[in-house]
């Protein structure tokens, strides 16, 4: 298992994915911590069900998966902004923090592959989506991210801040 710690940031490649493969299907579940700025990334075959179960009450979870439609890789992330009293108002408070954060955690996760990069250079130019979901139909939303290429090249974090 290869593992990279910094201060505030930790990357885990699950076994048996490797910096060069899967490339269909290669999963990501990013946590950020409410109660500290720690940042847990696992990268895999399928989503870190254990930094979900531990971490599901406290965090804010992003998954992301590469995928193949309609002839071309897409990204597709996922964030579930439903919180336990199903309140609308902080739901859609929810959803203004996430849009304000999403770049900077998308920035995680290529920067954190960026050797799957040099190995399937075809993706750096490939669409990333995220989608919003609730329980509120009119909070859920689905947004245009950018590509690999413009994170590594620091081009949409610089225009989000």
């Amino acid at each position: 298992m290869n593992k990279l710690q910094t201060k505030h940031f930790s990357v885990t490649i699950l076994p048996p994915a490797t910096v060069y493969h899967p490339v269909d299907g290669r999963k990501y579940t990013f946590i950020l911590s409410d109660h500290s700025s720690n940042r847990y990334l696992a990268i895999g075959y399928k989503y870190a069900s254990n930094l979900l179960n531990v971490h599901h009450d406290q965090e804010d979870i992003l998954t992301a998966e590469w995928r193949p439609e309609l002839g071309e890789y897409v990204m597709k992330g996922n964030i579930c902004l439903s919180n336990k009293e199903n309140d609308v108002f902080a739901v859609r408070e929810k959803l203004k923090q996430y849009e304000k954060m999403l770049p900077e955690a998308i920035s995680f996760i290529i920067h954190a592959d960026r050797s799957f990069y040099s190995h399937v250079p075809w993706l750096l130019d490939a669409p990333i989506y995220m989608e919003c979901t609730s329980l509120d139909r009119h909070v859920r939303t689905t947004q245009y991210m950018g590509t690999p290429r413009q994170y590594l090249n620091n081009k949409k974090t610089q225009a989000s801040s």
